[in-house]
């Protein structure tokens, strides 16, 4: 498979994905930090965010890793008002597998909207149009919002991995799912 960058733009119905702008760190930190009880529950970079600045190198760090085709991390904005809710990309890429991994957050006051399952649609494709054949996303049995996205999205569970990692000083098991390109 051939390493090629995808669109830096993405158009849904209701949002729009765009690769990430140091100028939405601010807000990218209002966000994390003002739901970081909930987010840092099942994600354990919140922890290590700390201030606008992390962000900010957070967001530097994507764009090297983008351009070394490694990951494609885009903001989700809402189309009316272009208004920034969370985040949504595609890491861990094995090109000669032709496989990736899905990984999102949302804003809690976004959560059960629709929106990721839209987000996460519309990423799957242009993963796909750029030629992956396999997506996968990973999460934790008891997150079951994130759990309800791919189930939504068409992936299929394959199986759980029992106490696959050590996360917060706990144990914990991982769902995997995948979609596969289909033609």
């Amino acid at each position: 498979m051939v390493q090629n960058h995808p669109h830096e733009k993405l158009d849904g119905e209701r949002i729009v994905l765009k690769k990430h702008e140091l100028a939405v760190a601010k807000e990218m930190y209002r966000l994390v930090d003002g739901d970081r009880v909930r987010l840092g529950r099942f994600l354990p970079w919140v922890t290590g965010m700390h201030s606008v600045a992390d962000e900010e190198e957070y967001v530097r760090f994507s764009h090297v890793q983008w351009e070394d085709y490694k990951l494609f991390d885009y903001g989700i904005f809402l189309k009316e008002g272009d208004r920034y809710v969370g985040n949504v990309g595609a890491h861990t890429l094995s090109w000669d597998d032709e496989r990736c991994e899905i990984g999102y957050w949302i804003a809690g006051g976004f959560e059960g909207s629709g929106l990721m399952s839209e987000a996460v649609g519309v990423l799957g494709d242009e993963l796909f149009r750029l030629g992956f054949h396999r997506i996968e996303i990973h999460c934790d049995p008891d997150n079951l919002r994130s759990a309800a996205v791919p189930k939504r999205c068409g992936y299929e569970l394959e199986g759980v991995m029992r106490d696959h990692k050590i996360a917060g000083g706990k144990r914990r098991s991982t769902m995997i799912w995948s979609k596969l390109r289909r033609g």
